[in-house]
């Protein structure tokens, strides 16, 4: 593990991003796949959304992709000033003294030719809080927009160095933070909403 500092994204690499099926949630909702939350009201509505990521290779070299060490979701509402973090989450690293006794990159790398894309199999999304009594929140017939970024910094300099030598004949490791494309998406003004709680218990 070692620490982070904060990095302008690249160019280089970009996270293409994709909405999957909306799903509002009345009242409670499971603990949710893609993260957690606060206890809702009876009347709250959630909503969960699951997303599908592809990752972008820009380059001019095949590059080998690391997992993340890092990823922040943010969240805009058209004519409001802000954001709100949506989902953050670490993973602390890699064993670099692990990854250097590999002789090619495993499974948990992805490598990805110049001009290529590869999709991320991981199950990913996130939870709106939709209309929150509360707080008074209420998004209802509002347009957002979704950015994620992730960190792969998860190997140190001198660990990537060695790698880039043994592991040539497979491409470059890449070691950036990559942002997605803005998702924007309008919420309908009387979303259809389900008891999320009662779904998961049948």
């Amino acid at each position: 593990m070692r620490a982070q500092n904060s990095a302008a994204p690249s160019g280089d690499v970009t996270i293409g991003m994709f909405e999957g099926t909306p799903e509002y949630c009345l009242g409670e909702i499971p603990y949710p796949l893609f993260g957690g939350g606060p206890s809702r009201g009876p009347d709250d509505i959630t909503l969960q959304l699951s997303l599908k990521l592809i990752y972008e290779n820009h380059g001019h070299e095949t590059i080998i992709l690391p997992p993340w060490i890092h990823y922040l979701t943010r969240m805009t509402v058209a004519g409001q000033n802000g954001s709100t973090v949506l989902r953050s989450r670490g993973n602390g690293g890699m064993d670099g003294n692990k990854v250097m006794a590999m002789s090619r990159p495993d499974l948990s790398f992805s490598i990805i030719a110049a001009g290529k894309f590869a999709w991320y199999t991981g199950v990913e999304g996130v939870v709106i809080p939709v209309l929150d009594h509360s707080s008074g929140l209420d998004l209802r017939g509002k347009t957002v927009q979704i950015v994620m970024t992730r960190d792969f910094r998860s190997l140190a300099p001198e660990v990537v160095e060695k790698l880039n030598e043994k592991w040539k004949d497979y491409g470059t490791v890449w070691t950036g933070v990559a942002e997605s494309d803005t998702l924007t998406f309008q919420i309908p003004k009387e979303p259809e909403t389900r008891n999320c709680i009662t779904l998961v218990a049948k």
